[in-house]
């Protein structure tokens, strides 16, 4: 249990701060970025699990399309919601985008598996549960107000409101997916493979799924914009050599969570989402706050978010 939750630590740390490499794209256009960034996100997967799990890819296509079909579709939604994640931003804001699409995410990614598996705590254990999730969703709420403040007030769109809550559906979907390929899991525990390789695999789908769907809108984007040709501009290589960075980074965020998911029990999957998601947040706050995105503005409501964040952690481990 103790490893289970150094590891889903690890795994905060990483996801909280991959965004760093989001800071700057030139000279790529916006849908150059992240059609690159799909690409690599796709082949940092999908090696990993091969290398990680020799002999695999025979194995999972044994079981046929429609067993992979649930954490392809999952991770297609997310794919998709990522980039109306990034339209919502230039329509609302960042900090308003990212406090709704991270609440619903949150909910989705720890209460739908307990649905779909049926195994929903009780007495005490669902007390603590929804007391942390809660608390999660008042912190998030809190730095997303707090962050709101510091750009000068909302702005006003209903298209960037809808486009965010469909961010965190599909940013949700992810985790749904990943845990709808459990057994699997198990199947490759008992095949000898490690844990980590079953984290691999099982990642694969969704990852890859929600890449590619991101990758074919960033083409069509960048034909229709005219902008392939930022791809080979100066400074395009070192922008690659970045985002494959990132990419790793990224990775090894969900994998460690993945990890950490199986050895945390049965509530591993819907509450180590939410510790990993506020984790994620505290220290993307902490990035914040070391690169001056916070200097001269008020902080009061932002360490009361912080605060409730990693109140909800104990909530949520005694879950």
């Amino acid at each position: 249990m103790v490893s289970g939750f150094l590891l889903l630590l690890l795994a905060g740390l990483a996801q909280g701060s991959f965004g760093l490499g989001y800071k700057k794209y030139p000279p790529f256009s916006w849908a150059a970025f992240w059609g690159v960034y799909c690409i690599l996100g796709a082949l940092v997967s999908g090696g990993c699990a091969i290398i990680s799990a020799p002999g695999i890819i025979p194995k999972m296509l044994s079981l046929g399309f429609m067993y992979w079909l649930s954490p392809i579709f999952c991770g297609m939604l997310w794919g998709l919601s990522a980039i109306g994640f990034s339209k919502g931003i230039t329509m609302i804001g960042m900090s308003l985008v990212y406090g709704i699409s991270m609440g619903i995410s949150t909910v989705v990614g720890s209460v739908m598996p307990m649905i779909l598996s049926r195994d929903i705590p009780s007495g005490a254990s669902l007390f603590m549960f929804i007391t942390g999730l809660i608390l999660t969703l008042s912190g998030v709420a809190l730095v997303t107000v707090a962050g709101v403040k510091r750009d000068g007030g909302a702005k006003g769109s209903k298209a960037g409101i809808i486009l965010s809550i469909l961010s965190g559906l599909g940013s949700g979907c992810m985790n749904v997916g990943f845990t709808n390929s459990a057994s699997f899991g198990e199947d490759m525990s008992a095949m000898g493979y490690s844990a980590a390789a079953g984290s691999a695999v099982r990642w694969a789908p969704v990852l890859i799924g929600g890449c590619i769907a991101g990758a074919i809108w960033c083409a069509g984007e960048m034909s229709k914009k005219k902008e392939w040709k930022t791809l080979t501009e100066k400074g395009s290589g070192k922008r690659v050599c970045v985002l494959f960075g990132v990419a790793i980074v990224w990775y090894a965020a969900l994998l460690l969570y993945g990890l950490s998911s199986e050895m945390l029990g049965k509530l591993g999957p819907t509450a180590g989402w939410i510790i990993f998601n506020a984790l994620a947040l505290v220290v993307s706050v902490g990035w914040g706050l070391y690169t001056g995105e916070w200097k001269g503005h008020k902080k009061n409501l932002l360490f009361t978010g912080c605060g409730l964040l990693i109140a909800a952690w104990a909530f949520i481990a005694w879950a």
